[in-house]
Parts: structure tokens; C-alpha cells; sequence
């Protein structure tokens, strides 16, 4: 093998490590909102969550569902930050947010029935 073919052979190996290290690395710190409904969320919808403040699982429901805890009072498609996008939102008490390729902040107060 001569020296060129060598570099060339160790430069398309780093590569392959290189893109394989990036699909990990996406599939670990990229958001995935896949699994619940908060991307489909309206105003004045009403919503479960099922999981954590930090990782949540959103499940929508009727508002007149006991299981309804939270009333969406605005959707930002394309936002990145629900503190601040949420902050003149009247009565929001807290919001969902997903940064990726579809971004998005939801805001939300508890859903009085």
C-alpha cells in the first residue's frame, strides 16, 4: 500500500467515526417530541402530563376531563424560549418547549373546570 493510499484509507475511516459519533450524539441531545402530543397543541386545549417537568409526555384531553390539569393559552411555532415567550402571556403559569427541527413553545395555566 503505498503512503497515499494509506492517508486516504485512515481519512474514510475518521469520517465513518465521525458520522457515526453524530447520529449517536443526535439521538442523545436532540429533542424528541415523537412520543406525546404537545407539538399538535392549540390554544385552548387542555392537556396531562404523564411525565416529568423535564422530560414530559403530553397527552391531550377534553377540558372537562378530571385528568386535565393544564389550558394551553398560547402556541409559538418556530419559538425557542417559553420563559421569555411566555412571559407576557396573561395568566401563564408555565410552558412546554422543543428546540430542533420543529420548534415550538407552549404556554400554559391550570385548567380550571
Amino acid at each position: 500500500m503505498t503512503p497515499a493510499n494509506r492517508t486516504r484509507g485512515r481519512l474514510v475511516l475518521l469520517g465513518l467515526i465521525l458520522v457515526v459519533v453524530g447520529v449517536v450524539a443526535a439521538a442523545v441531545f436532540l429533542p424528541d417530541d415523537a412520543s406525546d402530543e404537545a407539538g399538535t397543541l392549540q390554544a385552548g386545549e387542555c392537556f396531562q402530563n404523564t411525565g416529568t417537568t423535564k422530560d414530559p409526555e403530553v397527552n391531550k384531553l377534553a377540558c372537562t376531563d378530571s385528568r386535565a390539569d393544564y389550558k394551553v393559552l398560547k402556541t409559538i411555532k418556530g419559538g425557542v424560549s417559553g420563559t421569555l415567550e411566555c412571559a407576557d402571556v396573561k395568566g401563564a403559569t408555565g410552558s412546554l418547549t422543543q428546540v430542533g427541527t420543529e420548534s415550538f413553545v407552549v404556554c400554559f395555566a391550570d385548567n380550571k373546570r
